[in-house]
């Protein structure tokens, strides 16, 4: 009996890490200014006691063998790289901490559970508190007047007049826009399957979140995610009617978000029409010149690395290409994880997530949210090496093997 209960003491500890994400990250951003995360922030510590937890979970209910040796090989093939690494080292090894982090949460969320102290109803409390926190953090702010724009010429205040759209007290915006994304889906789809003030209010909040930050792919994101829930809703024959109201009320809602935020949307738009013209190609604007960045960097990994780059990666080397006293990265994981650790790294990486996903997809919103963050992270970056997309990832995969009652 007492542990059973010292089991519920320690679950609510790690539910209550988990949710309070947004919080922190908006804190952290008030602390330091918008800042990045390579120092010791409020941030990086908040996610060390999350691993210190994590561990301390390993050590009380056991770790599975085949998942404790995975870790320690990935560990120490990470610790090789940045050892390679001559550049940018503790910048580096930052990154290195924010890849192996959703990994850490992952294997804890899945021996909680094998336990029978975690299931499907813990992972949906978290996303249905996420729903309201990580918007509310992003629109309180807005109003209050207190954070930063999402893009800007020389400054991240909100009162300069070049800047464009709002990412709240949040550091990097395609990290949050990432969040906001899978949200957007995460709402709607829970209001088609309950019309209800709750579930309104939550679709809202996601619909202006998106729009106020005002990145493209999270735009693009909105329409394909309202497109494929029409579609299927269209499939069902007994709901028609509900697909027109469906219909209606995203149109009613997009109208209404957009008024509110139009004069944020207004420089957004003239942003996009700028760097549309300046493009070297369509597909370069989509991806906001990132594909650019690919074949000078490729070209200059072979040329000097050769097979060992191909293979095991460059570390941080390749990001200084450029001569910046900052890494200059592609910003696109797939390319980025590549020019890091090699197509080993990626195996082992990328073999983990889709491991879980192979191994207990089906058709469900964990797994449909999956499929997007890859999409996500392959064209538009930051999510496998972020701290605040990676923990909410780390969540999306949990929710894939997490069975119901």
């Amino acid at each position: 009996m007492f542990q059973i209960s010292g089991k519920k003491i320690n679950t609510n500890i790690y539910f209550f890490l988990l949710i309070i994400l947004p919080l922190m990250d908006s804190l952290n951003g008030l602390i330091n200014g918008g800042g990045n995360e390579n120092g010791l922030s409020l941030g990086i510590i908040y996610r060390i006691v999350i691993v210190i937890v994590s561990f301390s979970y390993w050590l009380l209910y056991g770790v599975d063998r085949k998942y404790l040796l995975y870790f320690l090989f990935v560990l120490f093939y990470l610790t090789i790289s940045a050892l390679r690494s001559s550049l940018f080292l503790f910048s580096y090894l930052v990154l290195m901490f924010k890849m192996i982090l959703p990994i850490i949460i992952i294997i804890t969320l899945k021996i909680l559970y094998e336990n029978n102290i975690f299931n499907k109803k813990s992972i949906t409390d978290i996303l249905n508190i996420w729903q309201f926190l990580f918007p509310l953090t992003l629109l309180i702010a807005y109003v209050l007047g207190i954070g930063f724009a999402t893009y800007s010429s020389n400054a991240t205040n909100l009162s300069v007049d070049s800047s464009v759209g709002f990412k709240g007290l949040y550091y990097a915006q395609n990290d949050i826009s990432y969040v906001m994304d899978i949200l957007y889906y995460y709402s709607l789809k829970k209001l088609l399957k309950r019309k209800n003030i709750v579930n309104i209010i939550g679709y809202f909040l996601s619909l202006s979140s998106v729009l106020l930050l005002g990145l493209k792919s999270g735009y693009i994101l909105v329409i394909i995610i309202t497109i494929f829930m029409f579609i299927q809703q269209l499939k069902k024959k007994r709901e028609l009617i509900s697909s027109f109201f469906f219909l209606l009320f995203v149109i009613v809602g997009f109208i209404f978000s957009f008024s509110i935020f139009s004069n944020d949307i207004s420089k957004v738009v003239d942003r996009w029409q700028y760097f549309y013209q300046n493009r070297t190609s369509f597909f370069s604007f989509l991806t906001s010149m990132r594909s650019d960045r690919i074949v000078p960097i490729n070209n200059w990994v072979n040329s000097v690395y050769g097979l060992i780059g191909i293979l095991f990666g460059t570390g941080y080397n390749y990001a200084h290409i450029s001569g910046s006293i900052v890494p200059e990265i592609v910003e696109m994981d797939l390319i980025d994880i590549y020019f890091q650790i090699g197509i080993i790294g990626i195996i082992l990486i990328y073999g983990f997530y889709f491991r879980i996903y192979f191994q207990n997809s089906k058709t469900s919103f964990y797994s449909n949210a999956f499929v997007l963050t890859i999409l996500i992270s392959t064209f538009n970056g930051h999510v496998f090496e972020t701290a605040l997309s990676g923990v909410f990832f780390a969540i999306i995969c949990s929710g894939i093997f997490i069975k119901e009652d």
